[in-house]
C-alpha cells in the first residue's frame, strides 16, 4: 500500500510539474468581435461616400433614402432592387478594390476598398 501511495504521490508531482507547477491559467478572453459595420447612403441619385476604406471581414450595409428604387451590383452579384428606406448588406472578407454600380441607374458609380 505505501508504494501504490509512493507512486501516486510521484505522479501527481509529474502531473503538476507538467500542468506549470502550481501556475494559474490566464484570464479567459472573449473572442474577437466581428469588425464593425460601415454604411453607405444612397440619396440623390449618388453613392455616399462615393470610396469607402475598410478592413477585411467589414459587413457594408447600402441604405436606400432616395424615392426612387436602386440596387447595388458588386463582385458579380447584384441586390435586390432597393425602394425608400431598404437597405441590403454584403461582407467584405478579402483584401482589394471593389468597384460597384447602380443597376438601374449604371452611372451612379462607388467603390468600397478593403485593406
Amino acid at each position: 500500500m505505501k508504494k501504490v501511495t509512493a507512486i501516486l504521490a510521484f505522479l501527481s508531482l509529474i502531473l503538476v510539474a507538467a500542468c506549470g507547477g502550481g501556475a494559474t491559467a490566464p484570464p479567459y478572453s472573449e473572442p474577437a468581435p466581428p469588425s464593425e459595420g460601415a454604411e453607405v447612403i444612397i440619396e440623390g441619385f449618388a453613392f455616399e461616400p462615393a470610396t469607402l476604406t475598410v478592413a477585411p471581414g467589414t459587413i457594408v450595409t447600402w441604405i436606400n433614402e432616395d424615392s426612387d428604387a436602386h440596387t447595388v451590383a458588386i463582385a458579380g452579384i447584384e441586390s435586390p432592387s432597393l425602394d425608400k428606406d431598404d437597405s441590403w448588406s454584403y461582407t467584405f472578407d478579402t483584401a482589394g478594390t471593389f468597384h460597384y454600380i447602380c443597376g438601374i441607374h449604371p452611372y451612379m458609380k462607388g467603390q468600397i476598398v478593403v485593406q
